[in-house]
């Protein structure tokens, strides 16, 4: 008999995307490195050869997936899209190192994680949140995990050490009050993000809740080579329909790694000292957003082919874009439908098995 565990996965997807011109005026605003103890050279290379390039493929193949499944929601049409795959991947990665039987095989094959074992991707998760903890200048990046636990359930000692060892995820005691438990969990997160994210939860979780699994992460960065505000003027972008709209148009003209085929166009344009970039791609004329998303999807590799380093002409609609949805739905969608029912999820290696299951 498996745990009847109402174990509430928070894929709580809080994305803030701001896209902004800086003038050289506007440096003292800029932000720092999220730590004072940077990486050396030899040490992110070290963390990056514990990462399987097919398992950063899996994860992008997952943000396309759901993207997809987003864009179908009717309460997702005409609207932008923002997700986080990592976000997502490590919120559901902290549930997986807990599953068991049939549970497990639906999250690694909707993940796609099948391949490798537990030892192979706690140690690329590990490796990743140290590279991502660690930046570069000019860049903030903040991840918070944690795991909230209902006082009187008993957690498997392994289950807490791999959470410790793979995400650095704390331990907290959910209060019996939904309500309060929302405010604490968004204090906490509110706290852990220096504020960017101050409103994690926005409904409270149902009563019967046991365990609440939370990733936050919030990121702040400076482009390396900055858009200058004079330069910014109103011009027409075609949507994804086909309309066309009149938006605040930034533009530059620089050399950057770009590269293109018959049917869309890429650059990358770099945060602060060019350890992290924006990929941005582009449709080309008579192709479809849902074209290139199913062509990366099958083919995700293509996100980092090789690109050439050459001058262009660039313009980027400058917005801001929030957006928040309920993932659950959509992770169904991708097979993940056990982990999401507490009458059928086996949770086995998180909580032990008791008497009243």
């Amino acid at each position: 008999m498996h745990t009847r565990l109402y174990v509430h996965l928070l894929l709580c997807c809080v994305c803030w995307l701001f896209i902004t011109s800086c003038s050289a005026q506007e440096g003292k605003d800029k932000v720092e490195s999220s730590t004072n103890q940077e990486l050396s050279a030899e040490e992110r290379n070290a963390l990056l050869k514990r990462i399987e390039p097919k398992q950063i493929e899996a994860m992008n193949r997952l943000g396309l997936q759901l993207i997809r499944e987003l864009g179908a929601q009717k309460e997702s049409r005409a609207k932008n899209l923002l997700i986080s795959p990592y976000s997502i991947a490590v919120a559901m990665g902290m549930a997986y190192l807990g599953s068991e039987g049939e549970t497990r095989r639906e999250m690694a094959e909707a993940m796609g994680w099948s391949e490798w074992d537990d030892r192979q991707l706690n140690t690329a998760d590990a490796a990743l949140h140290q590279l991502l903890m660690h930046p570069g200048s000019g860049i903030e990046m903040q991840i918070a995990n944690a795991v909230w636990i209902k006082n009187g359930i008993k957690v498997e000692n392994e289950y807490k050490a791999k959470l410790r060892q793979t995400f650095e995820a704390e331990m907290g005691s959910l209060h019996a009050q939904p309500e309060q438990a929302k405010d604490e969990i968004n204090r906490w997160v509110e706290k852990h993000t220096r504020g960017m994210i101050p409103q994690m939860m926005q409904k409270p979780p149902a009563a019967e809740t046991l365990m609440i699994l939370v990733n936050a992460i919030a990121f702040d960065g400076n482009w390396m080579n900055e858009f200058q505000p004079e330069h910014t003027k109103d011009s027409d972008f075609r949507l994804a329909n086909g309309s066309t709209m009149s938006v605040p148009m930034m533009h530059q003209s620089k050399q950057f790694h770009y590269t293109e085929n018959e049917d869309w166009q890429a650059i990358r344009l770099p945060y602060g000292d060019g350890q992290m970039y924006m990929l941005v791609v582009l449709p080309r004329d008579g192709h479809t957003l849902e074209e290139i998303q199913q062509q990366l999807q099958d083919h995700p590799q293509k996100l980092n082919e090789t690109s050439d380093f050459r001058l262009v002409d660039l313009s980027l609609p400058r917005l801001r874009a929030e957006y928040g949805i309920h993932l659950k739905d959509a992770m169904q969608q991708l097979g993940i439908e056990k982990a999401f029912d507490p009458y059928a999820a086996d949770f086995t290696n998180m909580i032990p098995r008791g008497p009243d299951w």
